[in-house]
């Protein structure tokens, strides 16, 4: 699994952490085929780091309504997170943390 972290900073000056994973990836890949864009050639990082953190933090209104209120999307890559990523077809430029699907602590019992 991938998980992607970071903050958004808004007008007023509010920091707001965010956190997403392959649902929010899905989310992406559906926008993607509506603009016509590939998801994952890493021609739209800026995009990618952005349209994660409104999936991920639930905004209700339209994603351009919605960055016209922010100044700043931060992402925290991994060189991890970049080379899954790559194996679904390109680059992304925006990283995440790769997290283990199967813990070892859930098989013990």
């Amino acid at each position: 699994m991938i998980r992607f972290t970071g903050t958004v900073e808004y007008d007023g000056g509010e920091l707001v952490e965010w956190r997403a994973g392959s649902a929010a990836l899905v989310a992406w890949e559906a926008y993607c085929r509506r603009q016509g864009i590939a998801p994952y050639d890493g021609s739209h990082p800026q995009t990618l780091a952005a349209f994660l953190a409104f999936v991920s933090l639930g905004i209700r209104e339209g994603f351009d309504v919605w960055l016209k209120s922010v100044v700043d999307v931060d992402s925290k890559p991994t060189p991890e997170a970049e080379a899954q990523l790559a194996e679904l077809g390109g680059e992304t430029g925006v990283g995440g943390e790769v997290v283990d699907p199967f813990p070892a602590e859930a098989s013990a019992g």
